[in-house]
């Protein structure tokens, strides 16, 4: 399959985790299907990638290595700073282990769904219309 240029897509989601390279086949799913993924591996540069483009989702990681330390609530922060800016856009934290503590936080943050499970990641995109 050709790669699409910048221009002929039309939907971009910004995907936020420290270990990229564990999404790297999730991204190419993406690609292949028109989605245009911009990649942060922290929170800062997250924020700052938000600030300066218009995106259609965020898909974050819950736990980060964030100036050295680790943060158990990376996500939940990120989702937090983004929704005071915008309380429409998507939030996704995909995640290899979650718990019934961190479903309530991430929902009071604003997340629009807390997932481990790719098949529940592609449907909510699906439904959100990011991806046929």
């Amino acid at each position: 399959m050709a790669k699409k240029n910048l221009t002929e897509t039309n939907k971009f989601i910004l995907w936020v985790n420290d270990h990229l390279s564990m999404d790297e086949d999730r991204h190419r799913a993406l690609m292949e299907k028109g989605v245009t993924v911009v990649c942060a591996a922290s929170t800062e540069k997250a924020v700052d990638l938000f600030g300066r483009a218009r995106y259609d989702a965020v898909v974050t990681d819950l736990r980060r290595l964030e100036y050295g330390q680790k943060n158990d609530s990376a996500g939940i922060e990120l989702t937090q700073q983004i929704r005071n800016s915008n309380n429409h856009i998507p939030i996704f934290i995909y995640t290899i282990n979650i718990d019934s503590s961190v479903v309530e936080l991430a929902k009071r943050a604003g997340a629009t769904m807390i997932t481990t499970n790719p098949v529940e990641l592609d449907a909510a995109l699906k439904q959100h219309q990011l991806i046929a």
